[in-house]
C-alpha cells in the first residue's frame, strides 16, 4: 500500500484509488492495509499521517501551513497563526478539534479573506461543529477568494447538503475542488410531506440545485461520504448528479451508510452507472460500498444492474458463496479491474462459486481478461482455495497483478509459497 504523505490530503484519496494501478508486472501477495478503513473512519486528514503535531501554538517560520488544533474557539486567531510569514506562501489551512461553530468559522473566513492566498490548495476543518446556511455562505466566500483550493475536508461537522447551497450560486466551474470530504455529516433527512405531489415537487427542486452544486465543482475526482447521515432521495440525487456531470470522477466512498436495509437505494445508485450504450467506454471509477451489510441481496442488485466501472469494494458485507456466484456471472461484462471482497467469510465454497462457472467440471474457469486486482483477506480460506486459485491462474482466469490473501489462518505457509 502506498505510504500516506504527511501534509497532503490528496495522498489519502489516492491511497483509496491505488487499487486501480496496473503497474505491477507480477502477482503480489499484499494485504489490504488498515489505512483504507482509516480513510473512512479517521476524523482528520492529519491524524492518518502519524506525524507528531507538537505544540499547536508554536509557529514554524518556514512552514507553509496554518495549523490550529485542539484550541478553544476564543484562541483561534488567523493573524497570530500566520505570524511573520507571507500569506502568499501558505498552502494549507488546518483547524481541527477546536469546537468551532458556524459563527466562529465565518469570522475566520473573513480574516483569511483579508490576505492574498494564491498558493492555498488545502483547507481542513474536520471535527468541529460547523453547520448551517452561514457556514455554506462562508465556504462560498472562501472558495471565491481562493479559487486555487483543491482539497476540502469538512468531515465530522454538522453540515447538510442544503447548507452547501451557496456553493451552487458561485456558478458553473467556479471551484477547483478535486477532493471533497463530507464524512460523518448529517447531510440530509427525508422530507416529511403529506402528499406525493408535494414530495415530488420538493425532490424536483432539489435535483436542480444539487445539479448546480455539482456543476460548480467540475474537477471533482474524489468524494467521501462514509458514516454520513443522508436520506435515500438526497443520496441518489447527489450521486446521479456526480456520475452524470463529472467526467473525471475517480472515487466515491459510501462506507458505513447502512445500505443493506436500503436496497432500493442501492438499485438507484447502480442505475446511474449503467452506460447509455455499449459503445460508451467504461469510466475509471472506484465505488466503495464497504461495511454496509449488503449481504447476497445487495450483491444480486449490483450484479443484475448492468453497471460498468473499474473498481468495486464490497469488503465486510456478509457475502456468502451465493453472492460470489452472482459476481462471477457479472464480472465479464462489468469492466471491473479491481474487486475487493476481504472480510466476507464465504470460505472455500465462495472461491468455488467465484472461479468455477460450470459446476460439472472443476476446471471450467472462464477467462475474464480484465481483473488485475482481487482482495480476499480474512475470508476463511484454506489450502483448497489456494489450489483452486493456482489452477485458475494457470487457465488464465484473469491477469491478476495483485492478489491479497492474508489473515486466512487456515492456510498453510507451504501452500502460499506454491501459489
Amino acid at each position: 500500500m502506498n505510504a500516506i504523505a504527511a501534509t497532503s490530503a490528496v495522498d489519502i484519496a489516492r491511497t483509496q484509488s491505488a487499487v486501480l494501478s496496473k503497474s505491477p508486472s507480477r502477482t503480489s501477495f499484499t494485504s489490504t492495509s488498515s489505512s483504507d478503513k482509516d480513510a473512512s473512519t479517521s476524523p482528520t486528514l492529519f491524524e492518518q499521517t502519524g506525524v507528531d503535531t507538537g505544540d499547536a501554538k508554536a509557529i514554524n517560520t518556514h512552514s507553509r501551513e496554518i495549523a490550529m488544533v485542539d484550541l478553544s474557539p476564543e484562541e483561534l486567531d488567523i493573524a497570530q497563526a500566520l505570524g511573520d510569514r507571507a500569506s502568499e506562501s501558505i498552502e494549507c489551512v488546518r483547524i481541527n478539534r477546536c469546537r468551532m461553530n458556524c459563527e466562529t468559522f465565518q469570522l475566520l473566513v473573513d480574516a483569511l479573506c483579508k490576505y492574498e492566498l494564491p498558493c492555498l490548495h488545502t483547507v481542513d476543518i474536520s471535527q468541529n461543529r460547523v453547520g448551517g446556511a452561514q457556514a455554506g455562505a462562508a465556504l462560498a466566500k472562501l472558495l471565491t477568494h481562493a479559487p486555487t483550493i483543491r482539497f476540502l475536508s469538512l468531515g465530522w461537522n454538522q453540515l447538510s447538503l442544503v447548507d452547501l447551497k451557496a456553493l451552487a450560486a458561485t456558478g458553473s466551474g467556479a471551484c477547483s475542488i478535486q477532493c471533497l470530504d463530507l464524512r460523518a455529516n448529517p447531510l440530509g433527512t427525508s422530507h416529511k410531506l403529506s402528499s406525493k405531489k408535494a414530495k415530488k415537487h420538493v425532490e424536483s427542486e432539489d435535483n436542480i440545485w444539487v445539479s448546480a452544486l455539482v456543476a460548480a465543482m467540475p474537477n471533482l475526482t474524489h468524494v467521501q461520504m462514509a458514516q454520513a447521515t443522508i436520506d435515500d432521495s438526497s443520496l441518489v440525487c447527489l450521486l446521479h448528479a456526480l456520475t452524470a456531470n463529472v467526467s473525471c470522477l475517480e472515487y466515491i466512498g459510501l462506507e458505513w451508510l447502512g445500505l443493506g436495509s436500503r436496497l432500493a437505494t442501492v438499485r438507484s445508485i447502480m442505475s446511474g452507472l449503467v452506460p447509455a450504450d455499449l459503445a460508451t467506454p467504461v469510466r475509471s471509477l472506484h465505488l466503495n460500498l464497504a461495511a454496509n451489510n449488503l449481504g447476497d441481496g445487495g450483491v444480486k442488485i449490483i450484479a443484475e444492474s448492468g453497471a460498468m466501472l473499474t473498481s468495486l469494494t464490497l469488503a465486510c458485507n456478509f457475502i456468502t458463496e451465493r453472492g460470489t456466484g452472482m459476481l462471477a456471472k457479472w464480472l465479464p461484462s462489468s469492466g471491473l479491474l479491481a474487486l475487493e471482497l476481504s472480510d466476507n467469510y464465504f470460505g472455500d465454497q465462495g472461491i468455488t462459486s467465484l472461479l468455477v462457472t460450470d459446476g460439472r467440471r472443476q476446471s471450467a474457469y472462464s477467462p475474464y481478461n480484465q481483473l488485475t486486482s482481487l482482495g480476499l483477506n480474512s475470508c476463511c480460506l484454506t489450502d483448497t482455495s489456494l489450489r483452486m486459485l493456482t489452477d485458475a491462474l494457470t487457465y488464465n482466469w484473469a491477469p491478476l497483478a495483485s492478489l491479497r490473501i492474508l489473515r486466512n489462518n487456515r492456510m498453510s505457509p507451504g501452500a502460499k509459497v506454491a501459489l
